[in-house]
């Protein structure tokens, strides 16, 4: 079955901004503040000496670095305003991230996964990590695959790369990762990108792979994943610099604050990669949630993301750069609550009206944690709904049937006009909220209609196999990697 990707188009008449520039401005000149003054920890001696050799004032024995405002901005100026990310199948997949359209993706990565077949909750298995793959390949408004089950019926250490051979197995489009973030790992990452690339030109050009690397707010970092993030920068494949402060907790209790401080710990990283290697690819995703107070816990569900996420993706736009925004993991663990689908709703509009250029994180639960499968069906029903809300309405000669009006007359009707005869199966596209049961006379329930076309896509929908000769060198790479551990 052929594979597709559609995405939204962006339209500058719909776009929402939450910011003026003068609150830019503010936001921008704060965050230079931070990054003088105060300064990030960097606690790995390659990224200190980075930044010394480039003039930065580094503090060898706090590991503290702090960045004056030309260097950064001269860092920030190096890198590239649009990328692609590349599929292991044709170019038609690829991913142009130049601000003009929105790719939506799924999310990662779920330790408990709700059985489909018994309906039961259970550890994730990296066979879920397939079943997910191939269900999003399957969707065309899935144009990236973010592992969406941790497997836990592998070791700890090398489940990121049996992620990414599931993955690459079960789906020609880009896959994301954010498992990788020690020297191990993304080395045989890399290996790995490599081999579905077929060479290190292809995979710099139209790399199948990219990273998404977390820094630890407040304005820290960590050692094991700097090194990664050098690696996966070094080979030419695309870096996002993920921080999430939660407000409350390891960020201020105000959104201007979390802007702040999120935007200082991502723009340092993306300086230490531009100074590293010059043009290397990167994204810009900022995320936060807000600390729940009577647990301590990260809420991310809330109506303080809409503006967050608004202002995040302005932020990075400003200063060039691809933006990583983030759908709503909804806090609770049915995909049938009102609530949920509230949410959901809300954000896939809100969000894609702001304009970013990835919006990962669709199909979960439970704070991106519980893997419900027909909880993806279910979210991309809402995305082609936004989708149609962006395309607007086609005004033509053809669409606004004068003739056809003028035949009819007053009085009859257009049931039997070629028109409706051409057009109405695309007219009556109403996914699986309204998907008609004859024996019941009525519509399916939703849930139920999801679960029906999961199941329908795991028999039906082939994925274009993967070279049997790459398929050996994945397994190779995670055996190696094993002894190596």
């Amino acid at each position: 079955m052929t594979t597709s990707i559609e995405p939204i188009r962006i339209n500058p008449g719909m776009k929402i901004n939450v910011l003026s520039d003068d609150d830019i401005q503010q936001l921008h000149q704060a965050t230079l503040t931070i990054l003088a003054e105060t300064g990030v920890r960097f606690p790995s001696h390659k990224a200190l000496a980075i930044f010394s050799d480039a003039g930065a004032n580094v503090d060898f024995t706090s590991q503290i670095v702090k960045i004056p405002p030309g260097l950064l901005m001269e860092a920030l100026s190096r890198a590239p305003e649009s990328i692609c990310l590349g599929s292991r199948g044709d170019e038609s997949l690829d991913l142009v991230l130049d601000g003009s359209r929105t790719y939506c993706g799924t999310a990662g990565t779920g330790t408990v996964t709700v059985d489909p077949d018994t309906g039961r909750e259970r550890p994730s298995t990296k066979a879920d990590t397939a079943m997910m793959a191939r269900v999003a390949d399957y969707l065309p408004s899935m144009g990236f695959y973010w592992p969406m089950a941790a497997p836990q019926d592998k070791p700890h250490e090398l489940l990121p790369l049996h992620e990414m051979e599931a993955s690459f197995l079960n789906t020609e489009k880009h896959v994301l990762t954010a498992s990788c973030v020690d020297e191990v790992s993304a080395r045989a990452a890399l290996e790995m990108a490599w081999a579905v690339a077929g060479s290190a030109e292809q995979m710099q050009s139209r790399p199948p792979l990219s990273a998404i690397i977390s820094p630890i707010s407040p304005l820290n970092n960590d050692a094991e994943a700097l090194e990664a993030a050098l690696i996966f920068a070094e080979a030419g494949l695309p870096v996002g610099f993920a921080t999430m402060p939660v407000m409350g907790s390891t960020g201020p209790a105000s959104i201007a604050g979390v802007l702040v401080l999120g935007n200082a710990e991502i723009l340092s990283a993306v300086c230490l990669l531009q100074l590293a290697y010059p043009g290397a690819p990167v994204t810009y995703p900022l995320f936060s949630g807000v600390m729940n107070p009577y647990t301590g816990d990260c809420v991310v569900s809330t109506r303080n993301q809409y503006p967050f996420y608004a202002a995040t993706t302005q932020l990075g736009h400003y200063y060039n750069l691809p933006v990583m925004s983030s759908f709503s993991g909804s806090d609770l663990r049915r995909p049938d609550r009102w609530e949920v689908g509230k949410e959901d709703a809300v954000d896939a509009f809100y969000i894609c009206a702001t304009g970013p250029d990835m919006l990962p994180c669709v199909g979960m639960l439970e704070a991106y944690t519980r893997l419900h499968p027909e909880k993806l069906i279910m979210d991309n029903d809402i995305i082609q709904s936004v989708q149609s809300m962006f395309r607007g309405v086609p005004v033509a000669s053809e669409t606004l049937n004068v003739a056809e009006i003028r035949s009819v007359g007053p009085g009859g009707h257009f049931l039997d006009t070629d028109y409706t005869l051409k057009n109405m199966r695309e007219l009556w596209n109403p996914g699986i909220c309204h998907k008609w049961r004859p024996d019941m006379g009525s519509f399916a329930d939703a849930r139920e209609a999801a679960q029906q076309k999961l199941k329908k896509i795991m028999a039906d929908h082939d994925v274009e196999p993967l070279d049997r000769s790459c398929g050996q060198t994945l397994a190779h790479i995670i055996k190696t990697a094993e002894k190596a551990l």
